[in-house]
């Protein structure tokens, strides 16, 4: 683990498509790709702004989250599953992508990069039974 970075997650790539997979009452049936397993990350929760709070939002799961150790494309709507350390607050919880992550500017083949990307909290309205 890249020091710093305090987490161990995975990177889903999740499609959602019309009229396939749809469950007994028509939900849809996510099928996700795993795209990466072990990377080395960190997630922080970001304060709403000003603006989202004058417009009623009480509470937004906003994160900003640093990858390091990735080899595939992270991309906006993938996903990222925390997986390790059992005792993390994140533990389990998935967030979704919002916009493009942000490079830095060293070599592709430099393991000294990273992403900085923002997050979402994906809430789960149900679960498969």
């Amino acid at each position: 683990m890249v020091a710093g970075l305090n987490l161990v997650g995975k990177v889903y790539d999740f499609k959602y498509t019309l009229g396939e997979g749809d469950d007994n009452v028509g939900g849809s049936q996510p099928s996700g790709t795993v795209l990466q397993d072990n990377l080395s990350l960190r997630i922080a929760a970001i304060k709403p702004t000003t603006a989202l709070l004058e417009q009623g939002v009480e509470s937004i799961d906003l994160y900003t989250g640093v990858v390091a150790n990735y080899t595939v494309d992270i991309l906006n709507n993938h996903e990222i599953e925390v997986t390790a350390p059992a005792n993390s607050t994140y533990y389990g919880e998935f967030f979704r992508v919002l916009g493009n992550p942000l490079r830095t500017s060293t070599h592709p083949s430099d393991s000294r990069g990273f992403l900085l990307v923002t997050l979402k909290r994906v809430e789960k309205s149900r679960t498969i039974q």
